[in-house]
């Protein structure tokens, strides 16, 4: 059991029941998108019947888009503060210096949208966050932040990929929406994803997750900047799972190494094994290995056998490895399926 989060709470993934630390995500439910209209009625978003639900719409590029934040108070006693909404271009770890000058305001130009949220429920921002999103990229990502008089912005200041991991993981009033939807039936799905490794040089999984995938498919997961003398790319043709994971595993990334990814999937034919419902998608994400003197071990997950050699993970010391998702990019391709 960890502790309660004494300020309000904007949920990076859904399950997250108030406590920290958390494990990071970057699929924020609570940084929602109604498109080009507004809610008719945005209280909906405080029934607590709704908190389980995240809104999947669309962001349209060159025009107007309403968007909410809502967060829960878990703590015992009332609370007051304000909402934050800014915008980022996608990269897989989210550094403030990429969005904090990116602030987003209401209808009525209001940067700072009130809420009055009382002890166990929840609250949203009514006067939506209104963004024309430039048309220079395919997507965007999203950080809300619910701001208390003890609790602002944890991420001001971090320029390092350890202080990022921790900060997301011990803070629970930041989230991040780092999710690009794919729209129509594409029998070909190609995104990108940007990659800067920050102040700190470290030992990083570089990792590649497929759910929801026709047996059959293709991929190409590439980066042309030269890492340590060498490129990355991989390529895999007939896939035989409908779930499974790529890495390039204990990479010693320099400061300030910065990339592009780009992703190329073609669909195969095969839908079988996969849940009524369920779309593709895939996640790239940016994992700190940690071993067990390492300062963020206790906040790792087991990373499980070597995705490429099937041995286990062992640190440079021998013993036991952890890995903490620091950030990440998802797409989701939500109109395709068998």
């Amino acid at each position: 059991m960890g502790d309660t989060w004494p300020g309000v709470v904007v949920r990076n993934k859904g399950g997250e029941d108030g406590t920290v630390p958390r494990k990071t995500s970057s699929n924020s439910p609570d940084i929602l998108i109604s498109g080009k209209d507004p809610f008719k009625d945005p209280s909906f978003l405080t029934d607590p019947a709704n908190y389980g639900n995240d809104y999947d719409n669309q962001l349209y590029i060159g025009w107007p888009n309403y968007l909410y934040v809502r967060g829960k108070n878990f703590t015992d006693a009332d609370l007051s503060g304000s909402w934050n909404l800014f915008f980022a271009e996608p990269n897989i770890l989210l550094y403030p210096y990429l969005w904090e000058e990116n602030q987003l305001a209401t209808s009525s130009g209001n940067m700072n949208p009130p809420f009055d949220i009382k002890a166990g429920e929840i609250g949203a921002s009514n006067d939506p966050f209104t963004w024309v999103p430039p048309d220079v990229s395919d997507h965007y990502c999203l950080i809300g932040i619910a701001n208390t008089p003890d609790h602002g912005n944890p991420l001001a200041g971090v320029t390092n990929i350890t202080s990022l991991a921790e900060v997301m993981a011990n803070n629970a009033n930041i989230a991040q929406r780092n999710v690009q939807m794919i729209r129509g039936a594409r029998p070909q799905v190609v995104a990108k994803a940007g990659y800067n490794q920050g102040s700190e040089g470290a030992r990083v999984d570089l990792a590649v997750v497929f759910r929801n995938i026709p047996k059959g498919s293709s991929y190409t997961v590439s980066s042309g900047t030269p890492l340590n003398g060498e490129t990355l790319s991989y390529s895999e043709k007939d896939t035989k799972a409908n779930d499974f994971k790529y890495a390039w595993v204990d990479q010693d990334i320099p400061a300030q190494w910065d990339t592009m990814f780009t992703y190329t999937l073609t669909f195969g034919q095969d839908w079988s094994g996969i849940p009524a419902g369920a779309r593709p998608e895939v996640e790239i994400r940016g994992e700190l290995v940690q071993g067990e003197d390492d300062p963020l071990y206790r906040l790792g997950v087991d990373p499980g056998l070597d995705p490429v050699t099937g041995a286990a993970r062992v640190s440079v010391r021998g013993g036991p490895v952890r890995i903490v998702t620091a950030g990440s990019v998802r797409t989701v391709c939500v109109d395709i399926g068998p």
